[in-house]
């Protein structure tokens, strides 16, 4: 099944395979220097860098799977498949770092952000096209896009939850010595 629906992203038309390029572009690690700034501002700067804290603990987790499981990428591993438009990463495939990024940052900002909610979903959407660039482009399967999207969701979803359980019980706390 992961090769099936592998043939039928890879490649495509030359306008597709721009739209890709530039979704690949955006969920690059380039992508880091306009969050980065958020931390010049007061109003924005606690949620960049939790933010930047989440996506260095994925980084950290894709580096640390991608050594562990080994997996080649379908540009090395397939006859017929070559990386189309930017040249051959020489990292493992398995996971996605693009796409546990993406997602990362897409679900950090439903869980963590006052935002709309079409803001929200245009996120997701935006990290669904990163991943599947990443197929269409031939250096990632969809199983390897599927578990960076899993991982980078939870990753957020987990820090999320961690930060309100124990800002309740901070709160609780204070509460029970009178400070609030």
């Amino acid at each position: 099944m992961d090769l099936a629906i592998f043939h039928h992203l890879y490649g495509g038309s030359r306008l597709w395979l721009d739209v890709m390029a530039a979704l690949t572009v955006v969920g690059s690690g380039w992508a880091m220097l306009p969050i980065a700034m958020l931390t010049a501002f007061e109003r924005t700067r606690d949620h960049a860098l939790r933010l930047i804290a989440v996506l260095l603990g994925v980084a950290i987790t894709v580096f640390s799977l991608k050594m562990i499981v080994g997996r080649v990428r379908p540009c090395g591993s397939l006859a017929h498949v070559h990386a189309l438009v930017f040249s051959t990463p020489h990292d493992p495939s398995f996971p996605s770092g693009h796409a546990a990024g993406a997602f990362a940052v897409a679900a950090f900002v439903a869980f963590e952000a006052r935002v709309h909610p079409v803001a929200k979903g245009a996120l997701f959407v935006i990290a669904a096209g990163i991943a599947i660039s990443r197929v269409a482009l031939g250096v990632h399967f969809p199983s390897d896009i599927l578990a960076g999207a899993i991982l980078g969701t939870l990753s957020s979803a987990v820090y999320s939850a961690t930060r309100r359980s124990y800002a309740r019980k901070l709160r609780n706390e204070a509460r029970t010595a009178g400070i609030l």
